[in-house]
């Protein structure tokens, strides 16, 4: 329910009070199933608002619609509410909402920040140690930490979310105290005032490490595969595609678009006493790692090695001349 609503402030009111539903449809004349209607977010006619206005001694448009509402009528001083039951659940529910949002950003090592730019002052949430390995307390601590090549790029993404005011995605490099260098990648929105100035930035950092490092391996699997002549494979025993790159193409005698999509065709380039064994392990090796020596129809020998997925699903290989 919206504590912004009708039916929160007269259920608050009602609560206050110690009216029942009965009661105030009895002093109203009305039923009490529309007063229950009431605090459900139901629709009432002016003449009942004025009366449960009168009757709860409240101000009935900011029974109705609202503290701003009120205001912008300029009607009399608005309205307190104690802190009953109702609005006691509710915040706390927000409180719990929140511990919740906070323990799964920590847990997800994000670290969430807001930057005031009319100070310079920068808070972070409290697991900006486990994530930079920097305990930040202020702005100019920040900067030190960026490789330097990285920090020029930064400044110049936030000077240009100053300038347009839109969010933005950035990654960048820190050192920790013990030298290791970490991979933060962040992402940030540019706050405006009511004269439309940027006047702050929120937003949320993690720890990208572990997947650049990843990204990096795999990078360099590559490089060294091409170095050594050795092309690259994926087989996927459900749908039976099979994907290859230009090195595995190349030993295979195939060139520009012709057809290499599928088993049949890698088996046809390879002499007929390999073929079985090749297709049997493509097929049918377990979960892990295989290699084979096979010879193409011209005689050419050939390695092809290959592992199947945890869940038999595909296998990746690589097919080089031995």
């Amino acid at each position: 329910m919206d504590a912004n609503s009708f039916a929160f402030r007269l259920k608050e009111l009602l609560e206050y009070n110690r009216l029942s539903l009965q009661a105030v449809a009895s002093v109203l004349g009305i039923s009490r199933t529309a007063v229950h209607k009431w605090t459900r977010g139901g629709e009432i006619d002016e003449a009942n608002l004025r009366r449960l206005a009168d009757l709860l001694r409240v101000n009935w448009i900011w029974l109705r619609y609202g503290e701003q509402t009120q205001q912008d009528a300029q009607v009399a001083a608005p309205q307190a509410l104690p802190m009953t039951d109702v609005r006691r659940k509710y915040t706390a529910e927000i409180m719990e909402s929140e511990a919740r949002m906070k323990l799964a950003l920590e847990n997800a090592r994000i670290v969430t920040w807001e930057w005031n730019l009319l100070t310079d002052e920068v808070s972070y949430s409290s697991n900006v140690e486990q994530v930079y390995g920097w305990a930040l307390k202020r702005n100019e601590e920040f900067w030190p930490l960026i490789e330097a090549a990285d920090a020029e790029a930064l400044q110049r993404i936030y000077a240009q979310a100053f300038a347009d005011g839109q969010p933005f995605d950035s990654d960048f490099r820190l050192r920790t105290p013990s030298g290791e260098l970490r991979w933060i990648a962040s992402r940030a929105t540019p706050i405006r005032d009511s004269a439309g100035r940027v006047v702050k930035m929120l937003g949320i950092s993690m720890d990208n490490t572990a997947r650049r490092q990843a990204e990096e391996g795999q990078r360099a699997s590559r490089e060294l595969l091409e170095a050594l002549g050795a092309g690259t494979w994926r087989y996927l025993r459900d749908g039976g595609e099979l994907e290859c790159d230009g090195i595995t193409r190349k030993l295979l005698g195939k060139r520009g678009n012709a057809r290499l999509n599928d088993l049949d065709t890698l088996l046809a380039g390879l002499q007929e006493q390999h073929r079985a064994a090749v297709q049997q392990a493509v097929l049918q090796a377990p979960a892990g790692l295989f290699r084979l020596s096979c010879q193409l129809l011209d005689g050419t020998p050939l390695q092809l090695a290959g592992k199947v997925a945890e869940d038999g699903r595909q296998v990746f290989g690589t097919l080089l001349r031995s």
